[in-house]
């Protein structure tokens, strides 16, 4: 078993440290990307809601009424696939590059 000099262990430590701010820097773009796509959800979903509540004390009819409801929740769906498309493409580019810096680590590590 080879002693490793002092200049060796520092290098070593010097890159473990550089690995994790790496991989935290990336974990916090995730979130920083998901808390956005978050808000933009928020915001859209309260000036939908607002839109469609300013139109509701026109309705004197019932089927008036249903129609504004049905037209409210129909594109839900489609929202929903949009939001859950951005939600995995936020955490797949996440994950790819988390992996990659942690490859590249253990590619250091092992050489």
């Amino acid at each position: 078993m080879a002693l490793s000099s002092p200049e060796q262990i520092a290098a070593s430590q010097k890159a473990g440290l550089d690995a994790f701010f790496g991989l935290t820097g990336k974990v916090f773009e995730g979130v920083e990307k998901l808390v956005a796509l978050n808000l933009q959800v928020v915001k859209s979903t309260l000036a939908e809601s607002r839109e469609s509540l300013t139109k509701a004390p026109g309705t004197a009819e019932p089927q008036q009424w249903f129609t504004l409801q049905a037209g409210f929740t129909a594109p839900l769906a489609e929202k929903s696939l949009a939001y859950t498309r951005q939600l995995f493409d936020i955490a797949s580019t996440t994950q790819a590059e988390v992996a990659q810096l942690a490859q590249t680590h253990c590619e250091r590590y092992n050489a």
